[in-house]
């Protein structure tokens, strides 16, 4: 496609056709397009101040970012890398691991554990422990082997449990030996569609990884920003209450959190990693540094410090929460419909899983139905992403939305709309 302007929730093609943006671009616009406080922010700044050579000075804007960012993420992180990428800080946080390990007397601790499906980026250390063989397969001669463990994704259980009698097993078995570090995605998003971790499951990752002198790297780079619903997803998750009443996860706190997209709001470069104090201090002594170009160019950091009172001026976390029942009724009204497995998510990122039945059979891939439906949506005025492999290998059918996160209620339900339509149209009628 080639894009010609956009405004609000929608984007516009050069021939003049109008989009529903329901994935935020990159998953990434979340106060949508042409935004005047975002353009100000950037203008102003590179008026004053475009660029400060990382190893040498910082700009007085990257400054005020990293304060203000790390005072709305809270104890115990006091401090933040920043970087210009998601894939960047993730590379960044497997550079902090090794560092880690050689501090605390065990260099000879590599391996960073991750998990069947998840995501981390493009970069070759970003996708060295990517656990999404769709994104892996083509570059697999570059990298190393790579075992990984079980996702907590109850719909397709990797043992064929049932939560909670199953007691979390995905996480025991997650966590088998003594790594450097155990990275995943909060909610795994593109590979498996937003699968919600059951309440306990971060708890038992955080005990596992403190017991094995692991750090335990949470993903943040799409579920960041308000998403969900909060400054970040694990934020989000260690509030929920299981049938008891109880928050088992109150205390899971990771160690690194890796962010980007939203950080920027689509309209800058911006990403990093936040350290938790007990991190930092093992670092000290030796120290850790990482500079490159772009990373926490003023510009960029501008727009993040826009973004963050945007966030918190407009009450745009609460107003997610207050939406999501909508959403959620909207995109669970899809589960009648033929092809659809399972429909699942929280805040403004929703998957819907398609397949042959109800058992979840998945579609023979050469059927592509993932990309014929994306294709029913883009001829209907919305875009919206489409991904492979959430079944294992390359089998499973996902389409994801994410729109927006000022997308009012008429744009909602255009979106599910859309999608009923687009589904029926891609001619999966008899898979049940």
């Amino acid at each position: 496609m080639l894009l010609s302007r956009a405004e609000g929730v929608h984007v516009w093609d050069a021939d003049g056709r109008r989009y529903l943006d329901a994935t935020s671009g990159a998953f990434c616009a979340q106060l949508g397009y042409s935004r005047p406080d975002l353009v100000l922010a950037m203008t102003e700044a590179a008026s004053r101040l475009p660029h400060a050579r990382p190893s040498l000075a910082e700009g007085e804007e990257t400054a005020a970012y990293r304060r203000e960012l790390l005072a709305r993420a809270g104890a115990p992180f006091t401090r933040v890398v920043l970087t210009s990428s998601g894939s960047e800080a993730v590379d960044v946080a497997l550079k902090i691991a090794h560092r880690y390990q050689v501090a605390s007397g065990r260099p000879e601790r590599h391996r960073v554990l991750s998990l069947a499906g998840h995501y981390h980026g493009q970069t070759l250390a970003a996708l060295d422990v990517t656990g999404w063989e769709v994104r892996r397969a083509p570059y697999a001669d570059r990298l190393g082997p790579r075992r990984s463990g079980p996702a907590a994704f109850c719909r397709r259980c990797f043992r064929s449990l049932v939560y909670p009698d199953c007691r979390l097993a995905c996480a025991d078995a997650a966590v088998e030996e003594l790594p450097a570090a155990v990275i995943l995605e909060t909610v795994p998003a593109a590979g498996l569609g937003a699968p919600i971790p059951p309440p306990g499951y971060l708890a038992r990752m955080r005990t596992l990884c403190h017991g094995a002198g692991a750090l335990w790297i949470a993903d943040e780079v799409l579920t960041g920003f308000g998403r969900t619903g909060d400054l970040f997803a694990w934020k989000r998750l260690v509030t929920r209450v299981d049938a008891s009443g109880a928050a088992p996860d109150r205390d899971a706190i990771p160690d690194l959190v890796v962010f980007g997209k939203g950080a920027g709001a689509g309209y800058a470069p911006l990403g990093g990693v936040l350290l938790a104090d007990r991190v930092v201090r093992a670092l000290e002594p030796d120290g850790f540094a990482h500079h490159q170009t772009y990373g926490g160019n003023p510009i960029a950091a501008a727009v993040g410090r826009a973004v963050l009172r945007a966030l918190v001026d407009e009450g745009v976390m609460e107003r997610v929460r207050a939406r999501e029942a909508r959403i959620e009724d909207l995109m669970r009204s899809l589960d009648v419909e033929p092809g659809v497995f399972d429909v699942r998510g929280l805040g403004f990122l929703w998957g819907v899983e398609l397949a042959q039945d109800e058992a979840g059979t998945p579609f023979a891939r050469a059927k592509r139905v993932a990309e014929r439906a994306l294709e029913e949506c883009r001829e209907r005025g919305m875009l919206v992403h489409a991904s492979t492999g959430c079944a294992g290998g390359d089998a499973g059918d996902l389409i994801l939305v994410a729109p927006p996160l000022v997308a009012e209620d008429e744009a909602l339900e255009e979106m599910a709309a859309t999608l009923r339509a687009a589904l029926a149209a891609t001619s999966l009628a008899g898979t049940r």
